[in-house]
């Protein structure tokens, strides 16, 4: 929500960005609504005058009105200020009529009210500050995080490594499985697969116990991603589930004060129920990822970062729902430097596998970058060719993998030419190349490349080839649920959910 302040203190020695202060405007009755808790604490419950309620609001969250808007707002909510008689028995409060030099700047439109009035307003809903607070917590904790990881963490114990060093058995406590297969639920719950959504969500459940188990720099990044998204689909009932599971998870294998246990106490203390409350809560996440772009690109900044997780993160992970418009791109040239310096070192080290698929890894990542961040078609292109060309016999699982990913960001460059045929050429080799892969035409990523090209021939004006597509995606993803690797989520079923 836009209009939510900014919750979390900066860190030190980080100076406040400079920004104009946002012009008055005409505002919607949702946006009033929504600042109205805030106001009556303020004026009311505080008792600050006017100018000094704007000036905070202003300020503080981003809401700017004129004082006449505010005043009719004011007469509309009736809130009123209590004065008292200037007498030593006066015990309660009066409406007498003020001169003006007794009445304060913001009287003059807003009547006096009785104690039972003021009562009344005082025993409504709760002022929306311990619930910023609450969420502050959530930001503080966040940055915390990944301050942890950025001085501590080994890249001898990376997940992406692993999982490349085998793509057709990623493993499981790999967290990007488990925001696939979240995405999986929300993809069967979509195209109305209810049985086969519920399969999916108990095979992420089960997942989470074993992601839980590794304190990877992504975890906490795809958790808040699955989060984000339940919210913004509306699966209220599954997150609260989610969030109850998660919190007795990590509460029995994290200590007491690590940041994902904080983060998921305050989480679960949200009212996701109201829509001003799921506001906040995304609000909150949003604002939770636009500070670890700030913390993570300065360490690539100087030096640069021999980290591939730091940009993958910031790079692979930022086209999630949660941290899209990141504005990455401001951060362009170091961004660029730090990968050409990483691309120079892995061609001049070892010639060993692992070396070369770091190789392809930080090729992808210059690619992903030049096309989604910078919006740079013919430098993507070029390093798309570039990375075609070093995997096309190339025979190992990871090489396939990152040949089928070239084969999709060429073909959405030919998209935006409207050179229909060229890219959905690209997209079905893509799709058999992400089988190589995975070594099955039904694993998870490769049913997430079957939507791609489904989207295509809709774009393409071809609806009935993309409904064949969606059948075919459906089937394989049913095949994928139902494996045999599923038979550890079906005996404990019952508890995981």
């Amino acid at each position: 929500m836009n209009h939510l302040p900014m919750l979390a203190p900066r860190l030190p020695g980080h100076s406040p960005p400079v920004s104009l202060p946002p012009a008055s405007k005409e505002h919607t009755e949702l946006e009033w609504e929504s600042k109205k808790p805030i106001i009556k604490h303020l004026y009311i419950d505080e008792s600050r005058k006017l100018n000094e309620t704007m000036a905070i609001l202003e300020k503080k969250h981003g809401f700017a009105a004129t004082e006449q808007m505010f005043k009719k707002r004011l007469r509309k909510w009736n809130f009123r200020k209590r004065t008292y008689r200037k007498h030593s028995h006066a015990t309660s409060p009066v409406t007498p009529p003020l001169r003006p030099e007794e009445d304060d700047d913001d009287a003059e439109d807003v009547p006096r009210v009785s104690l039972q009035e003021i009562t009344a307003l005082t025993c409504r809903q709760p002022s929306p500050l311990e619930s910023h607070a609450r969420l502050e917590v959530v930001l503080g904790s966040v940055l915390s995080w990944s301050s942890e990881k950025l001085d501590t963490y080994q890249i001898e114990s990376d997940q992406m490594s692993k999982y490349l060093a085998n793509p057709n058995q990623p493993p499981i406590e790999d967290s990007r499985t488990m925001y696939r297969t979240f995405e999986l639920f929300f993809d069967m719950w979509k195209y109305g697969k209810g049985n086969l959504a519920g399969l999916a969500a108990r095979k992420g459940f089960y997942i989470l116990e074993y992601v839980l188990t590794v304190d990877h720099p992504d975890l906490i990044w795809h958790m808040l991603d699955i989060i984000f998204d339940m919210i913004q689909k509306n699966h209220i009932q599954l997150l609260g589930m989610f969030l109850g599971h998660s919190t007795a998870l990590a509460e029995a294998r994290l200590p007491q004060q690590h940041p994902l246990v904080r983060i998921l106490h305050q989480l679960c203390k949200c009212d996701f129920q109201t829509e001003e409350g799921r506001q906040q809560a995304t609000h909150v996440l949003r604002q939770a990822w636009l500070r670890n772009v700030d913390l993570l690109g300065d360490r690539i900044s100087t030096p640069p970062s021999d980290s591939l997780w730091l940009y993958e993160q910031l790079i692979w992970d930022a086209r999630t729902n949660l941290r899209r418009e990141s504005n990455l791109a401001r951060k362009g040239e170091a961004m660029t430097n730090a990968l050409e310096a990483l691309a120079l070192s892995r061609e001049s080290g070892p010639g060993d596998e692992s070396n070369a698929s770091d190789s392809l890894r930080v090729a992808a990542l210059m690619l992903e970058f030049a096309q989604m961040d910078l919006q740079n078609k013919e430098k993507a292109k070029e390093l798309a060719v570039s990375l075609l060309e070093s995997t096309q016999n190339s025979e190992t699982c990871s090489g396939a993998r990152f040949h089928a990913y070239a084969r999709k960001m060429l073909a959405r460059i030919q998209q935006g030419r409207c050179e229909w045929d060229l890219a959905e050429e690209n997209l079905k080799m893509a799709i058999r190349k992400r089988e190589a892969a995975h070594g099955t035409d039904s694993d998870i990523r490769v049913v997430r490349d079957m939507w791609v090209l489904a989207d295509h021939y809709r774009r393409a004006g071809k609806p009935e080839v993309a409904d064949i597509v969606i059948d075919d995606a459906l089937s394989r993803a049913q095949r994928y649920l139902e494996g045999n690797d599923l038979m550890g989520v079906k005996e404990i079923g019952s508890t995981t959910i």
